[in-house]
């Protein structure tokens, strides 16, 4: 059973219309020769979609790119604030008629990060035959898992690898994790950061992505961002991609995100007790940190918006200076979910397995991060 379906309502004079319904994802492929068929003007009526992932923009957009090609005027309506956001992040607005591009989006290729790739190269380590695993750990209960991947890792290539698990998105140092590391596994805010430095995402987990969830107290009469006045957010770091996508939603949503004063105390559930303590206004949280509350504590708090964007994963990413190695980096990793001893290692460390990112992802990636950091 598809979740996927187009209804299409066609006359001879009016443009034609079809009604999306479902999920937009790389299932929804299979699906979409109606709209490969058009053949005149059209509207895509997106009402009844709830929700489109990465890999359902980059369908989108190969299809808009066919139709606006063949000079076929395409409109749409009835689009979430989600899915317009992102059909603005990725510059798919600039196929439509009713739309223009994003200023901001426009320059957006979809097919490569080398705009980000403007600083210098990691430098070679000093030993080739020796490699470096920095790993950004998620949780402090993952290390064991972690020690005994690296372990598997290095009886299946047969090459000597240093583990140096990190808790965080950055080192203790509060700098990224060493230019000299080989493999580097991190934090979303972490991979544009080495994205910058000439490393290549490889793969991501299959897992759940990051997402933000914006919160306030639950007798707080204000309900939308745009009734704050200087409101004071209680965050976890700078450097938490939960901040960056907490950032995006009060944006979009009309309400400028510099306007807001940030208090960064380091701790998602200190973020929490503060905002309950009334020591500031709203606090931004990564989704699985709210939803992972008692309900005692979510009873006493409402979530004002909260992001389904889809792109926000750790990655697991590789030095410039071995890029040579990454078919049998990959190769090596995508083995694990195929025998009984690596899906045991996978499910120490919550991940049910690894997959190539699509471009889609790491572009959208790095475009929020350029919003709201820069590009160095």
């Amino acid at each position: 059973m598809t979740t996927f379906e187009i209804i299409t309502q066609s006359s001879a004079d009016d443009p034609a219309i079809y009604r999306l319904r479902g999920v937009i994802d790389a299932a929804a492929k299979a699906h979409m020769d109606p709209l490969l068929a058009i053949n005149k003007p059209a509207i895509l009526d997106f009402t009844e979609v709830s929700r489109v992932n990465s890999m359902g923009l980059a369908i989108l957009l190969n299809i808009l790119k066919q139709l606006h090609g063949n000079r076929l005027p395409i409109a749409v309506e009835g689009m979430n604030r989600m899915t317009a956001m992102l059909f603005k992040m990725t510059g798919l607005n600039q196929y439509l008629t009713n739309h223009a591009a994003a200023p901001e989006a426009a320059h957006v290729t979809l097919t490569t990060t080398s705009s980000m790739q403007n600083r210098p190269s990691p430098q070679p380590p000093s030993r080739n035959d020796h490699w470096r695993f920095s790993v950004s750990l998620q949780e402090r209960a993952q290390l064991e898992g972690w020690y005994f991947l690296n372990t598997y890792l290095q009886k299946k290539w047969g090459h000597s690898i240093r583990l140096e698990p990190h808790f965080g998105a950055l080192e203790q140092n509060n700098t990224a994790p060493s230019d000299s590391a080989d493999i580097v596994f991190a934090s979303p805010f972490a991979v544009c950061e080495l994205i910058q430095m000439g490393f290549s995402p490889l793969l991501v987990p299959c897992a759940s992505p990051e997402e933000a969830v914006v919160i306030c107290r639950k007798n707080d009469e204000r309900t939308t961002f745009s009734q704050f006045t200087r409101p004071k957010v209680i965050t976890d770091r700078m450097d938490s991609y939960a901040y960056l996508l907490g950032r995006l939603l009060m944006d979009e949503s009309g309400y400028s995100s510099d306007n807001a004063n940030y208090l960064f105390v380091g701790n998602d559930i200190k973020s929490v007790q503060m905002l309950l303590r009334n020591m500031g206004d709203i606090a931004i949280l990564p989704r699985q940190t709210f939803y992972g509350l008692s309900s005692i504590t979510q009873d006493q708090l409402k979530v004002m918006d909260e992001s389904q964007t889809d792109f926000a994963y750790h990655a697991l990413c590789l030095s410039s200076h071995r890029r040579a190695d990454a078919t049998a980096i990959i190769d090596l990793f995508m083995s694990l979910q195929n025998e009984i001893k690596g899906q045991e290692i996978l499910s120490g460390l919550g991940i049910r397995g690894w997959r190539e990112p699509a471009s889609e992802e790491i572009n959208m990636l790095t475009e929020v991060y350029k919003k709201y950091v820069g590009s160095g």
